[in-house]
């Protein structure tokens, strides 16, 4: 938004205007010449000339950048986000499905196998690693749960949601002394814990019969006199929440929207409720939030955390085995496309966000001016964008070489460091 964003933001006060910004594409182009050279009429550089040269083997990326102000028509202009490493025989590679013959035409080994990137001549290759099972809860014990706070205890139930760009979310359930139990995210390297009986609430609009017997079973059925703990401590789950005395799907959704709106970075003029809607999309089991309707995915999210939380109560009864996460079948393999994929994409985010800093900064310098004003047309490309690091690729160059990763989310992984290895033939 245009204007001193030290004032508070007022829907009654003076109007302010609004950018918004988005990448709409990006594009990946073949390891070619620069167009500076104007001698040589062979243009494609192969992988065998980078390794004797000890330079990178990339191409030219891109990306077909949008903006709009206020709800005008979307602008497109098309930035260079810099040369970004390729790997060998993937499709934007000279060597992608050649025959033996044609690849030692190309000065390669008949069984050339590709996979791997050449970066300052050094064949890299990135490890695969291993992850949890994706989308599926995990009964877990681990007694350094109890150090957490005062009433945990070592029972959890964990949940790696992958969403369909391959980048993951994990979600944790604690079970607590009192029978409470807690939701547990980790955003942006920080930890948040909220009451699972709040996210119950406001992903649809329920009551507490019916979430008392989506844990327990509906009233009448078979087995219920047995069930006198999971009953016990449901009843003390519906009691204790009534001290937020929160009620209604809409007032909870803004509750989480008005905590949560700085952490997730929305913007100004979106309410506190829309604000919870875009937190349950984002970190509440976000692997069911990909299709169109909202209504069914919210619906889908209520009845997964029901499962969960059946599953813990089961778990602390003793009625079910804990999973053991070094066994094979709770385990999966992170590909190395997938995490080069991930870190692309925040880097874009990173970039987007940038965007809005260097805004601030031009209208410190011009007495915020308006963002309909001719004086910002002709700063916004030549003046606040060149000023943003818009050089991508040199993330991905600088994670190849050393194999650290610089994130500032940690993509959900363990480690920082180590992701590449030298591939010696």
């Amino acid at each position: 938004f245009d204007g001193n964003p030290n004032l508070p933001f007022s829907a009654d006060g003076p109007r302010r205007n609004k950018l918004q910004v988005r990448v709409k594409e990006v594009f990946l182009e073949k390891s070619m010449l620069p167009p500076s050279n104007k001698i040589d009429k062979k243009r494609e550089i192969l992988p065998v000339e980078c390794r004797e040269r000890h330079c990178t083997y990339r191409g030219r990326f891109r990306g077909r950048f949008e903006w709009r102000i206020n709800e005008g028509e979307w602008r497109e202009s098309v930035r260079e986000f810099g040369s970004l490493p390729i790997m060998l025989r993937s499709n934007r590679c000279h060597l992608e499905g050649l025959s033996p013959k044609e690849l030692v035409d190309k000065r390669e080994e008949t069984e050339e196998l590709g996979g791997y990137f050449i970066v300052n001549g050094i064949e890299k290759l990135i490890r695969m690693l291993i992850v949890n099972r994706r989308n599926y809860p995990m009964a877990i014990i681990r007694p350094s749960f109890v150090n957490r706070g005062a009433t945990y205890t070592k029972y959890g139930i964990q949940i790696r949601s992958v969403r369909p760009d391959q980048t993951s979310q994990t979600n944790v359930l604690h079970y607590l002394n009192d029978g409470n139990v807690t939701f547990r995210f980790s955003w942006r390297k920080n930890e948040y814990l909220i009451p699972v009986m709040m996210i119950f609430k406001a992903l649809v609009e329920t009551n507490d019969r019916e979430i008392f017997e989506g844990l327990v079973g509906p009233a009448g059925s078979k087995g219920i006199e047995e069930k006198q703990f999971v009953t016990d401590r449901v009843e003390l789950l519906l009691r204790t929440y009534k001290a937020y005395n929160i009620h209604g799907q809409a007032k909870t959704r803004a509750y989480l929207g008005s905590k949560f709106r700085v952490v997730l970075s929305v913007p100004d003029d979106m309410s506190d409720e829309d604000a919870g809607v875009e937190f349950l999309r984002r970190i509440v089991l976000p692997h069911l939030g990909t299709s169109e309707n909202k209504e069914t995915n919210d619906a889908d999210k209520f009845r997964m955390l029901l499962f969960m939380t059946r599953k813990l109560y089961s778990l602390v009864e003793g009625e079910c085995a804990v999973d053991n996460p070094d066994a094979v079948q709770n385990q999966e393999i992170l590909l190395p496309g997938f995490l080069y994929g991930m870190i692309v994409k925040e880097r874009i985010e990173e970039w987007l966000g940038s965007i809005g800093l260097q805004l601030r900064d031009w209208g410190r310098s011009t007495n915020w001016a308006s963002i309909v004003s001719e004086e910002f047309e002709r700063d916004f490309s030549a003046k606040i964008l060149r000023r943003t690091n818009e050089n991508l690729a040199q993330a991905l160059d600088y994670f190849l070489s050393t194999g650290n990763l610089v994130s500032p989310s940690g993509l959900d992984l363990q480690q920082t460091s180590g992701f590449t290895v030298v591939a010696e033939k």
